[in-house]
């Protein structure tokens, strides 16, 4: 009994320290907010050049607050655009696809087709369900364009896939986009530019092809692609900007933050799944993952303070107590975690 207890209090305790992580964060920089959130989903018709596409059931989109919410993976992949999750930043990157990405988004998409629907009318019902979400919880980039979200706008991350308002998504991915609210469907259109093959509107489009699947996207996995995250831009040589110093410290705090949103979803997630577990073997698998996880925000946090040490240095900043007022701060709460939980 007293092993179980000190198990999901191990668990918990990571779920403390995702939440202690952004230290020195302003309120304004706070990023996913968990909470309950009552949706009614449905399973939409995506109509991308006139053939019909169905999001899989555990990804379907949803109306709430009288806005359509769509998987941001799965639309963008319909539009052949290609998906990375950097973990680190929380943060999701689309990106117009090489060659061979092409082809697996391609494969991809024969399995969610749809060739002989009628599209007169819905495919499902409204139904209403209660979700437990991140509330605003990624940053976006968008073919290399980091996008801030409105104000207006809220986003959610629900068991590992984004989701968000369909009005926004279009604007972001800068393809036609309308919503026919009769029969539940959603009408994409590619463009010449990010080339996405043919655009017949025949419901053919089935050829064998590989099975390879980019992935649904969910929880903390790495996205299939290459290549990820930060771009450098070589510019010309001579002067480059010189960021100021309170920017590289709001880096670090933004940073500090995305990690704060990334392990409260793999603490919960972990949670979940030692809840779930049914073996004394399952459940000190899910314990030593737990205590794994706090050993690794132990070094993510470290390095990102590194790091920040090592910009003001390269920038011929004072470092001053920055770093060090950020690690005192994480070091002081979790050890007061640990007193009280374990």
């Amino acid at each position: 009994m007293k092993a179980n207890r000190l198990g999901i209090k191990a668990i918990l305790l990571t779920v403390v320290c995702a939440l202690i992580i952004g230290i020195g964060a302003s309120p304004a920089n706070a990023v996913g907010k968990q909470q309950h959130v009552v949706v009614s989903k449905a399973d939409f018709h995506f109509i991308v050049d006139g053939k019909v596409y169905h999001a899989p059931k555990d990804t379907q989109g949803f109306l709430y607050n009288n806005r359509t919410y769509v998987p941001i993976r799965f639309a963008s992949y319909l539009l052949e655009n290609w998906v990375v999750w950097d973990q680190k930043t929380s943060t999701v990157s689309v990106t117009v696809p090489d060659d061979n990405q092409l082809k697996q988004l391609q494969s991809y998409k024969k399995q969610y087709l749809m060739p002989n629907v009628d599209t007169s009318k819905p495919a499902s019902a409204y139904k209403k369900e209660n979700i437990y979400a991140l509330v605003d919880a990624a940053g976006y980039n968008f073919f290399g364009k980091e996008q801030s979200i409105p104000k207006d706008v809220t986003t959610f991350l629900h068991k590992g896939t984004l989701y968000v308002p369909l009005r926004y998504f279009a604007e972001l991915i800068q393809h036609e986009i309308s919503y026919d609210s009769a029969t539940k469907s959603i009408i994409m259109n590619s463009r010449g530019g990010s080339d996405t093959g043919n655009n017949g509107n025949n419901n053919n489009g089935n050829n064998g092809g590989s099975t390879t699947n980019p992935d649904n996207g969910t929880g903390g996995t790495t996205a299939p692609g290459g290549g990820n995250g930060g771009t450098t831009n070589p510019g010309t040589p001579g002067e480059v900007d010189k960021p100021t110093r309170a920017e590289l410290v709001s880096a670090a705090k933004a940073q500090l933050s995305r990690m704060e949103t990334r392990l409260t979803t793999l603490a919960f997630s972990l949670y979940e799944k030692y809840e779930a577990a049914t073996t004394a073997e399952e459940k000190q698998k899910y314990i030593d993952e737990g205590f794994a996880l706090m050993g690794q925000t132990d070094a993510d946090v470290q390095a990102v303070i590194d790091q920040l040490n090592k910009d003001l240095a390269k920038y011929d900043y004072e470092i001053g107590n920055d770093g060090a007022e950020f690690l005192e701060t994480y070091k002081a709460k979790k050890e007061a975690a640990l007193a009280k939980f374990l």
